[in-house]
């Protein structure tokens, strides 16, 4: 099957997941579905291009949102989001931190600042298991040839953040 996307051209075979690297699609990012019963589904996979066409505006919302979680210490996610931030200005030796801001002192930048330095490194989709629906996921990182830690946003069919994990 073909993908309904705009950005790229993409096959796929229903029933069987999908992971590419960006060397694969010429996207800037891992992009995948992992789950089959998404990739056997028409509407889903053509919600999943849908949603793939407007991944730098999704991944602007998701930083506006960090940013707006960051700037309230009594949200459900402030400690999970500046955890994030804090191992990474300040946990790490100076000469990591200064690979992962560059041209800028590490020490000085704020939570709210160091989320213009993330990247986004993977776009997907699954099933939420608990909600039955299906979701997308944008992982985040400062540079992955640095660290393997990354900020994952959740989003559900509406475009609205549901979820914001620390993985690695």
């Amino acid at each position: 099957m073909k993908l309904n996307c705009k950005r790229i051209d993409f096959e796929y075979t229903p029933g069987e997941e999908i992971f590419t690297f960006p060397e694969d699609t010429g996207l800037p990012f891992i992009f995948d579905v992992l789950e089959e019963e998404l990739t056997e589904n028409k509407e889903a996979m053509d919600i999943v291009g849908k949603m793939l066409d407007e991944a730098e505006a999704l991944a602007d919302k998701a930083k506006a949102v960090l940013k707006q979680v960051l700037s309230d210490e009594t949200h459900k996610r402030y400690g999970t989001v500046s955890y994030f931030m804090e191992f990474h200005r300040d946990e790490v030796d100076p000469e990591t931190a200064a690979a992962l801001f560059p041209e800028t002192d590490p020490v000085s930048l704020s939570f709210v600042e160091m989320v213009d330095y993330l990247n986004l490194k993977r776009f997907g989709s699954c099933m939420d298991e608990k909600m039955d629906q299906q979701e997308f996921i944008l992982d985040f990182s400062f540079n992955p040839e640095v660290t393997d830690e990354l900020m994952v946003v959740y989003f559900n069919l509406e475009k609205e953040v549901v979820e914001i994990t620390h993985e690695s």
